[in-house]
């Protein structure tokens, strides 16, 4: 079996040692490993800095190794584009600055309204964009609010839009200092409550990865059935944020861990964090068994760039800092047709779709569906997974190439 399969593997949550573990144990097998994680990842680098990659590459993969072989956990780790960064390196694709910020109080009252419906995804609505990419800008921040805003606004104008992380990236803090350096969500609300409560959408005014000098004066205002006029702060507890929730997405806040960078799938539970939050995405949906967050690092991250994180937990300061955006109707129709809605299913897991094919199966087992990028995986291991049985369709986050494989659509 080809020594990437290997890599696959780490993200196979094991109750015994990981295959990937027995890898590690080898330095042929594991310079084998790090060169295939490299050719698959597009990377190369000069002699010295390889040597200082390959040692960090190494760290990371016996991390992942030693998470994927808990027992009892309920969260798949894999090796990814986190895998060979340096600290500082991961640190720009965070951005939230929580200096000077203090966490929202509590409520008094400790329960979630008997009148909310046990599960709300707003994925299932077709009110949430596209996952989009922050980059290695620190400008999450940014998404958090766009993310909280982009829901709440498809549930008034009855139309989806993908609004502007640039516009607030150029301005919010145009002449302070560097968006890319770090902000804060409810800022981007206050700047446009000063701004008649405008904001663009994402095809007036894309996002470049850099703070650039503000336009927001010579682009369109895409706030045409509602403008935002503030933002409300949600008390610091699940509950509170459940109550929120149902009602729309919201921008939340937590703390990064090495365990979240690795997360591949399943619901996360994390012990590890110590310190503050650093990192802004938004909340848009719940079960009783968890959160659903979208994140800010592409569709290959992650659960195609989405996270599930516990309930009754409390995931790194996630409660305790969340916000949305206030918005006022203004009556006006916004005629245009909405913009792309993720396609993600977050029950996708579950085995409840019938099998359009059940004479046809894995070679290998176990096979997940991060691993369809890979052609030789998806042709002689994973037909079922990734959808390459005769006549079947292609897994969720994955497209039919010109060659008839499936991929990731960035991979055709």
């Amino acid at each position: 079996m080809k020594i990437f399969l290997l890599l696959a593997l780490a993200g196979a949550t094991l109750a015994k040692e990981s295959q990937l573990k027995s890898v590690l144990r080898s330095p042929e097998k594991t310079m084998k490993l790090y060169s295939d994680f490299k050719s698959a990842q597009h990377l190369a680098f000069s002699p010295s800095e390889d040597r200082m990659r390959f040692r960090i590459f190494r760290k990371n993969a016996e991390f992942v190794a030693d998470e994927n072989s808990v027992d009892g956990e309920t969260a798949v780790f894999e090796l990814n584009f986190f895998t060979t960064l340096t600290e500082s390196e991961q640190m720009s694709y965070r951005g939230l600055n929580v200096s000077g910020h203090d966490r929202h109080p509590k409520p008094a009252l400790r329960s979630v309204s008997s009148s909310l419906p046990d599960s709300k995804l707003w994925t299932e609505d077709g009110k949430v964009t596209k996952v989009k990419n922050q980059g290695s800008c620190g400008s999450c921040w940014t998404y958090g609010a766009v993310g909280g805003l982009e829901t709440r606004y498809a549930n008034i104008a009855g139309v989806l839009r993908s609004f502007s992380e640039q516009e607030y990236l150029d301005c919010v803090y145009e002449g302070s200092r560097n968006g890319c350096n770090g902000g804060w969500p409810d800022d981007c609300y206050t700047y446009s409550a000063n701004n008649g409560g405008r904001l663009a959408k994402t095809a007036d005014y894309e996002y470049t990865q850099t703070d650039g000098s503000c336009q927001g004066s010579s682009k369109p205002d895409a706030m045409i059935s509602a403008k935002i006029r503030g933002f409300v702060e949600v008390e610091s507890s699940e509950e509170a944020n459940i109550n929120a929730l149902a009602e729309g997405a919201l921008s939340v806040a937590f703390e990064v861990t090495n365990r979240f960078q690795g997360y591949s799938s399943g619901i996360f539970k994390d012990t590890t964090c110590t310190g503050w939050p650093n990192h802004a995405v938004t909340a848009v949906g719940y079960t009783p068994e968890f959160v659903l967050v979208k994140n800010s690092w592409g569709s290959s991250w992650g659960n195609h760039g989405f996270v599930k994180f516990a309930r009754k937990h409390h995931n790194c300061h996630l409660w305790e800092y969340s916000s949305y955006p206030r918005l006022e109707a203004t009556g006006q129709a916004d005629s245009g047709d909405s913009d792309a809605a993720t396609d993600y299913k977050a029950e996708a897991d579950d085995d409840s779709t019938p099998d359009p094919d059940p004479t046809c199966v894995d070679s290998y087992s176990p096979c997940y569906e991060s691993w369809c990028q890979y052609d030789w995986i998806v042709e002689d291991y994973c037909q079922k997974t990734c959808g390459n049985c005769s006549g079947g369709g292609c897994p969720s986050g994955t497209i039919k190439c010109p060659d008839g494989v499936c991929r990731h659509e960035h991979m055709c």
